[in-house]
């Protein structure tokens, strides 16, 4: 009997899984990096693995799940995030560690990663603080191609009562596609903080060649205006791409780092990637390769 009793308990806690379609994927990244001419400069690895679930609910919704898990040496440790995502005739809330809106739709002109080039397609949050537990709505689709995202959060700071550590991020995000051609717009802005950052961009593909343009304004302390343009060509498996990006802080001259660089496909999820950056900032030109493996 007890190994009855204790076989329906487990049936149900394993039938909400069963109903579930589960999947896993990931990534693994490892990079080279050489700065200024000389020798190895810096080397590091990176995996991701994310799980997500989704389930059509009887009511017409739909529920999705992610989990995701990175290891990545450059942090020194374990990190992650965790989302969940409700969708019917009223959009989709997400709710969880999701990325504020104007992130959601951001970047359209900013082909190289592996550096860790910053171009005016990542806005980021005020001071540069993650917003933790946000909600974001994605509303109905009101016109094909139309998307328009709204979030609220709050900073991960200290669990203090002070007034300073309670700051509310709020944020905003549209885009919109047609044929080839996408633009987006976008804000964040958090409580008590000398932050309003902006953003708009647009991206055109034709013919395997993609040409992008990216402008961020952050008029807060720094007074930041960062611009980025693009271009890459896709010839099958090998794709070569140029990125221009250009800041302006507090009115002083403006710096250019350029990135020209190639990705290709091995075959399958394996592929390989060189970036090159001449910078004005004295001591930091670089280049950089990377074997990555998607799955």
């Amino acid at each position: 009997m007890k190994k009855i009793i204790a076989a329906a308990v487990a049936a149900a806690f394993v039938a909400p899984v069963w109903a579930a379609d589960v999947t896993l994927s990931g990534d693994l990244e490892m990079r080279w990096t050489q700065e200024d001419g000389e020798g190895l400069a810096a080397s590091s690895n990176d995996g991701d693995i994310t799980v997500t679930a989704s389930e059509e609910l009887a009511n017409g919704m739909a529920v999705s799940a992610k989990i995701g898990v990175e290891d990545a040496q450059t942090n020194g440790g374990i990190g992650g995030d965790v989302e969940l995502n409700i969708s019917g005739p009223f959009g989709t809330i997400s709710l969880g560690e999701i990325d504020p809106a104007v992130n959601q739709v951001d970047e359209l002109a900013s082909p190289g990663d592996i550096l860790g080039t910053t171009g005016a397609g990542n806005v980021g949050t005020p001071g540069g603080v993650t917003s933790i537990n946000s909600i974001g709505w994605t509303l109905p689709a009101m016109v094909e191609g139309l998307t328009v995202i709204v979030s609220a959060g709050h900073e991960a700071l200290t669990s203090d009562e002070a007034s300073a550590n309670e700051r509310q991020v709020t944020s905003y995000g549209v885009s919109y596609s047609v044929g080839g051609l996408t633009v987006a717009t976008g804000t964040i802005e958090a409580d008590g903080q000398n932050y309003d950052g902006s953003y708009v961009g647009a991206r055109y593909t034709m013919q395997g060649l993609t040409v992008g343009m990216d402008s961020a304004t952050n008029d807060g302390a720094d007074d930041t205006d960062t611009q980025t343009l693009s271009a890459a060509y896709n010839m099958g498996a090998t794709t070569l791409f140029v990125e221009s990006n250009e800041t302006d802080t507090s009115g002083a001259s403006a710096t250019t780092d350029t990135v020209v660089g190639l990705t290709h496909v091995v075959g399958g999820g394996l592929s390989v990637r060189f970036e090159s950056m001449s910078s004005d900032t004295a001591n930091t030109d670089s280049n950089a390769v990377a074997v990555i493996y998607a799955f």
